[in-house]
């Protein structure tokens, strides 16, 4: 039990065995170079996840009971990795359910059998149109034809199939070119989402900061897939409503080198511009897991207590402070002016702007 002092409260904690999701980066490295990534500001070394973390990671599992998906990604391509198979072979070992995300380049006939056969429950493609994002190709598109096809005709349902697309001023006309891919492809699931510059050649290609001139297009697009597939849309405005999908679905981040963070976006050192301001991302970790094992990683007081003022929105906003441009606060992720560190005050999938998968 974990006890904290506040002005008017003290506040008991009981930490629970509950982590039921965790995202696995197996690589920070990717065959890609979109302009668009956030791999574009890393300012750490990139690398690939050792067998031997991944085997103290694989034991950690085991004492963590609810667990119940791993989801491989992180900022990196995961089959990038030259291990990928032996990761979700032993994974699949687990009984835990696997989703990938990907963009499609490196999966081949032989991986699309190997996904089918070994029973992954999702992947995630990410598509973009346009010329700063990740590459539509005839390629990637009969890949993904394919493992659609070769699922039917085992009948197991598995994987469910998606594309996340990340919208931009460039590549919002292009949405009906997505409804007829998916239609045709029979993809399950689509995830839209926006862009969040991380240089200021992409400032001003969000459509979050001028809604109203291409907002059309999107409406248009949910009408004509809502009953078709299973649809996920940003906001494109800052509302009241706001919560952390991460810390609402008991989930952490692994990065390839045994960190845990606490989502993607303080997985690593990087830069955002949130509504035209500069900001620097410092990545946090709870720990190591060569050093500690992820149960006592996730029980320990400080993670706790930072799930629990998270859940409970207990830090400010700057995104609408009438402050923040003049705010040193505002400038990174260290600090906020309520006294939180690390601070996610400016974090536009708190508000629902950007999607997770």
């Amino acid at each position: 039990m974990y006890r904290f002092n506040s002005i008017d409260y003290d506040i008991l904690m009981h930490p629970k065995l509950d982590l039921k999701k965790l995202y696995v980066e197996l690589t920070s490295l990717c065959n890609y170079s979109c302009k668009l990534c956030f791999r574009q500001s890393f300012t750490e070394p990139l690398g690939h996840m050792s067998r031997d973390l991944f085997k103290k990671l694989l034991k950690d599992i085991d004492d963590l009971p609810e667990i119940e998906w791993v989801v491989i990604g992180g900022i990196g391509e995961p089959l990038f990795h030259p291990d990928f198979r032996y990761f979700v072979t032993e994974v699949k070992k687990k009984n835990l359910k696997i989703s990938i995300s990907t963009n499609g380049s490196l999966i081949n006939d032989e991986m699309i059998n190997f996904l089918i056969d070994i029973g992954v429950e999702r992947v995630i493609f990410s598509l973009e149109t346009g010329d700063i994002g990740h590459k539509w190709n005839r390629k990637i598109i009969h890949t993904l034809g394919e493992l659609i096809r070769k699922r039917n005709l085992k009948k197991s349902g598995k994987p469910v199939l998606g594309i996340e697309f990340v919208l931009t001023k460039q590549n919002v006309k292009d949405l009906p070119k997505i409804i007829d891919l998916c239609r045709e492809k029979e993809v399950d699931n689509i995830i839209l989402t926006n862009l969040l510059p991380v240089h200021d050649k992409l400032v001003g290609f969000s459509l979050y900061e001028n809604p109203d001139e291409h907002i059309h297009y999107v409406k248009e697009f949910v009408k004509n897939t809502t009953i078709r597939f299973n649809l996920q849309i940003p906001e494109f405005t800052l509302l009241t409503e706001r919560h952390c999908q991460f810390v609402e679905k008991n989930a952490a981040v692994i990065r390839w080198d045994g960190e845990i963070a606490p989502c993607y976006r303080f997985l690593h050192d990087s830069i955002e511009i949130v509504y035209g301001r500069k900001k620097v991302i410092f990545h946090k970790s709870f720990g190591n897991i060569l050093e500690k094992s992820l149960k006592s990683i996730w029980i320990s007081k400080e993670y706790a207590f930072f799930r629990f003022k998270v859940k409970n929105a207990l830090f400010p906003s700057c995104t609408d402070c009438k402050f923040r441009d003049g705010c040193h606060f505002a400038m990174t992720t260290e600090e906020d002016c309520w006294g939180n560190s690390p601070s996610c005050a400016d974090c536009l999938w708190w508000r629902g702007i950007i999607v997770c998968p």
